[in-house]
């Protein structure tokens, strides 16, 4: 052989250290050279052996230290890579509740866009994904491949003022989310839901709704008030109209004024300059007397005057201004103090 070896030099043999029966540590009897490429070749594919100390005994078991103690530590209290990333992990999307594969955070976006129409997508990561946005921008792409939400970008009201244009995205059902919430029965008892966006200019304020709501529902819940049903102006102005017009059909010779005084009582609202004074939203809930409570809300902006803030107090709505808004509001609104203080922010 070229380099002084001869094939014996390679077999099984020699690879192996004699092993002597007689000796009970466990050690051969010949040694393989530490410089030696088939030590470390030994040295790699040979397990360590477990080496019982008493100084180290699991206080639970009373047991040998294992090698899945560390630092005298059980096993359990040793962080596993799947066990850390089971924290991030969210709930996988199921059948429930409303038939398609959704998941609760989901569900419940349906559920308040349906019955506010339109709302801000900045305010469902604050209040339904808890500031959490990626997670919303992934749910809501999803929602948009099923068919179930629409989302748009919309100019943000100017009302006369130079400033540039601003603009937020907003979330609306489709026709075939509205349709699904209804068929499977998710939707609570007495409470409508809508779908599109019927007048854009005003899309701002009524997302705004949404915001005065979760204000208005803490209050209620710590009075003990459940079930918050929430009834738009769309709704409410309907069922008015539809009263006035049944009462003038059965009593034609009848004042109109009266007729509507009359509406406005049954609805609990007022009559002002002869048309009942209707808020921009109605929140019905039960009582823990096993009645029922409401109250009734209205946005105000920076186009409100004077006199229509005046209205709205006096037909006992309680208003709700965002900082924006409440900081541009005329000097004659500013000026009155008791009036700005009928007004919450939101």
């Amino acid at each position: 052989m070229r380099n002084g070896h001869s094939p014996s030099d390679y077999s099984r043999d020699r690879l192996e250290p004699e092993r002597h029966p007689s000796n009970r540590s466990g050690t051969s009897g010949t040694q393989l050279p530490s410089s030696s490429p088939f030590a470390t070749i030994a040295r790699l594919i040979t397990p360590p052996r477990v080496v019982f100390n008493p100084k180290h005994q699991s206080h639970e078991t009373n047991g040998p230290v294992t090698a899945r103690q560390i630092g005298g530590k059980p096993a359990e209290h040793v962080p596993r890579s799947q066990d850390r990333g089971q924290a991030s992990r969210r709930q996988r999307r199921s059948q429930d509740p409303i038939g398609q594969q959704i998941r609760s955070e989901e569900h419940r976006l349906l559920l308040e866009v349906g019955r506010f129409r339109v709302i801000a997508v900045t305010d469902l990561a604050r209040e339904i994904y808890a500031g959490n946005s990626p997670q919303l921008r992934h749910d809501l792409e999803f929602l948009k491949q099923k068919g179930l939400v629409e989302c748009q970008v919309l100019n943000v009201r100017r009302d006369a003022r130079r400033d540039g244009v601003r603009r937020f995205e907003a979330v609306t059902l489709t026709k075939a989310a509205h349709k699904l919430l209804a068929e499977t029965g998710q939707v609570p008892h007495g409470q409508r839901i809508y779908s599109g966006l019927v007048k854009p200019r005003e899309a701002e304020h009524d997302a705004q709704i949404f915001r005065a709501f979760l204000k208005e529902a803490t209050e209620i819940g710590r009075a003990g008030g459940t079930n918050v049903r929430v009834r738009l102006d769309f709704e409410l102005k309907a069922r008015i109209n539809l009263a006035v017009y049944l009462a003038r059909k059965a009593e034609p010779q009848k004042d109109v004024c009266q007729v509507k005084a009359e509406i406005a009582q049954q609805f609990g609202l007022k009559l002002q300059n002869n048309k009942v004074a209707v808020p921009d939203a109605r929140l019905e809930y039960d009582l823990p007397s096993g009645g029922t409570g409401q109250v009734d809300i209205e946005v105000a902006t920076s186009a409100y005057c004077h006199d229509h803030i005046a209205a709205k107090v006096q037909a006992g709505f309680k208003l709700y201004i965002s900082n924006g808004d409440a900081g541009r509001l005329g000097a004659a609104v500013q000026d009155d103090h008791d009036l700005m203080s009928e007004i919450l922010d939101i």
